[in-house]
C-alpha cells in the first residue's frame, strides 16, 4: 500500500514541467559553476523546497480531503509522501553526481572521490533535517497556512554561513573539520540525515492523525 501511494504520489507532481525545471536548474549550476560538489548543494536545495510541492497539489486538488476518505492509514500518507521527497531527491542526486562527473571529465580535472562523499553525506543531512522541519507543518495546517516554512531551511544554512563569515568564524571551522577523517565526516552527517527523516516521518505521523481533512 505504501508503494503504491508513493507511486500516485510522485504521478501527481513529478512530471510537472516546475519539477522538471528545478532537475535542470542542478544540471545548469554543475555546467556553470564547475566547483565539485556544487551541483550536490543545488540538489539538496531544490529538494527542500520541492517538499513543499506535493501539498500545493493536494490543496489544489483537493487531494487531501481524497485521502481522508481513501482506505489507507494516515501513516500509509505520511510515509508514502515521504519516500516521494526522496525518490526525487535521489534523481536530484544521480543527476547532480552525472553532471559533475561529466564536467570534471571534458575539462580534465581531477575528481576527489572523498569530497563527492562528504558532499553527498552533507547533502543527505540538509535534506533529513529540512523534511523534520517541514513534513510536521505540512501535515499538521496544510500548505497554505505553512507555505513559508518550506524556505526556512535554506534561510537558516544562509544565514549561519553569513554569520560565520562575518564573524571570522568560518575559517575556525574549516580548520576544525580539516583534521577529522573523511569517513568520519561522512557517517556523522549520513547519520544526522537519516535521524531526520526517521523524526519527520515519526512526528508527521502524530501531526498528521490529529489534523481534521
Amino acid at each position: 500500500m505504501i508503494a503504491a501511494f508513493t507511486r500516485l504520489d510522485l504521478s501527481s507532481w513529478f512530471p510537472r514541467t516546475q519539477t522538471l525545471l528545478t532537475l535542470a536548474f542542478v544540471a545548469a549550476v554543475g555546467v556553470l559553476l564547475p566547483v565539485p560538489g556544487m551541483a550536490i548543494a543545488a540538489a539538496a536545495t531544490v529538494t527542500s523546497l520541492m517538499v513543499s510541492a506535493p501539498f500545493l497539489g493536494d490543496e489544489r486538488g483537493r487531494l487531501d480531503t481524497l485521502y481522508g476518505v481513501l482506505p489507507i492509514s494516515r501513516r500509509t500518507v505520511v510515509i508514502g509522501r515521504a519516500l516521494a521527497v526522496l525518490t526525487y531527491y535521489a534523481a536530484a542526486s544521480l543527476l547532480a553526481t552525472a553532471v559533475t562527473v561529466a564536467v570534471a571529465l571534458v575539462r580534465g580535472s581531477d575528481l576527489s572521490i572523498g569530497l563527492l562523499l562528504i558532499a553527498h553525506a552533507a547533502a543527505l543531512a540538509f535534506v533529513g533535517l529540512s523534511m523534520a522541519l517541514q513534513l510536521p507543518v505540512f501535515f499538521r495546517i496544510g500548505y497554505s497556512r505553512g507555505r513559508l516554512i518550506a524556505y526556512a531551511p535554506v534561510f537558516v544554512i544562509a544565514g549561519a554561513g553569513w554569520l560565520l563569515q562575518e564573524t571570522g568564524g568560518l575559517s575556525a571551522v574549516q580548520d576544525a573539520l580539516a583534521g577529522v577523517p573523511v569517513v568520519t565526516l561522512a557517517s556523522v552527517s549520513a547519520a544526522v540525515g537519516v535521524a531526520g527523516i526517521g523524526v519527520a516521518i515519526v512526528t508527521a505521523v502524530r501531526m498528521y492523525r490529529t489534523r481534521e481533512v
